[in-house]
């Protein structure tokens, strides 16, 4: 058993003809054509293409945050214990239980992704109490630990910063707290 609490006999995530389609003022372009892959618990994957080959299109469709014009056909099958949940095929309301909780996703630009005018201690104390429900003073000590995790310096200060405050690459270890806050079986990145 890994760490997830899985065996590393079946898939954790496993994509199933997987397509995506834009539409747009000229009509729909394909973005990804029926693709299929497989990831085992405990281990890495990398999507590899060059720039607009539907990479970040994919990681975003696992957990449906897309625009609503859109069109996402297949499968993406992700194991939840003892059984297998079809994550395309879920409600928002229903999604929302896994973004974040089971699945945590390391966004491209931590610029756009971070906001301004919250500290970032508050952010990822915010993850940690939607989806662990602890007390403001337990989701601050975790999010210092998360902090000192990840190898930000002076991780108590960093609590207090806010986005603009840090560099580039400190902002990145911010969105990795973030994302790695609950503990999830799977990481995207």
């Amino acid at each position: 058993m890994s760490a997830a609490g899985l065996d590393n006999m079946s898939p954790l995530l496993s994509i199933e003809n997987l397509s995506i389609d834009f539409e747009n003022e000229m009509g729909v372009v394909r973005a990804v054509n029926n693709i299929n892959l497989q990831l085992y618990a405990g281990r890495t994957l990398a999507l590899v293409g060059e720039s607009g080959s539907g990479k970040s299109v994919t990681a975003l469709s696992i957990l449906r945050l897309l625009e609503k014009d859109v069109t996402v056909k297949g499968r993406a099958l992700l194991r939840n214990n003892k059984e297998t949940v079809d994550l395309i095929d879920l409600s928002l309301k229903e999604i929302t239980k896994y973004r974040g909780n089971r699945i945590g996703m390391i966004f491209q630009e931590p610029m756009t992704s971070l906001n301004p005018v919250l500290t970032c201690g508050y952010q990822v104390s915010e993850t940690l109490r939607a989806h662990q429900k602890l007390t403001r003073r337990e989701a601050r000590k975790k999010a210092e630990s998360l902090f000192i995790d990840v190898g930000l310096p002076e991780p108590s200060a960093m609590l207090d910063r806010y986005p603009h405050q840090l560099s580039g690459g400190q902002k990145q270890r911010v969105m990795i707290a973030i994302a790695i806050a609950c503990d999830p079986v799977l990481l995207l990145a």
